[in-house]
């Protein structure tokens, strides 16, 4: 996949290194999933758009529960309930794949939506907790 059409931005960070690397492969998986919906070939790489999905979630989402907890974060509940809104979603349409009614722009949908609404919003909130913490 040549051209990329999701990238890294700076502005996209949220001063905490750990997680904007965890944030770098999203976005990757995102452009993955992008460039494979230019190449005609989206059902070639849809398993593994979704084990890289499960293991963003895994990684991704313990990580910076676990900082909320360490951190007494005060939006932890809310982020936390976001997140599971976002596992239940990915784990109904991951079942959905073969299925004929599953159209892979709502996949993609679904992640830019994410991605504006969920990381450049609701998780640079935490930043400055983060921080005070002495997580940079």
């Amino acid at each position: 996949m040549d051209k990329e059409h999701f990238e890294w931005k700076d502005e996209y960070s949220v001063n905490v290194r750990i997680i904007d690397e965890q944030h770098k492969k999203l976005i990757e998986t995102i452009d993955k999933l992008f460039q494979s919906i230019m190449l005609q070939k989206e059902k070639e790489y849809l398993s593994e758009i979704f084990k890289e999905l499960n293991e963003y979630i895994n990684t991704h989402f313990s990580t910076e529960e676990k900082y909320f907890k360490d951190f007494n974060y005060e939006g932890a509940a809310v982020h936390t309930a976001l997140h599971d809104n976002f596992r239940e979603d990915t784990s109904k349409m991951e079942a959905r794949i073969n299925n004929t009614d599953f159209q892979v722009f709502e996949l993609l949908f679904f992640l830019e939506n994410w991605w504006i609404n969920h990381i450049l919003d609701v998780d640079k909130r935490y930043s400055k907790n983060f921080n005070e913490h002495g997580l940079n």
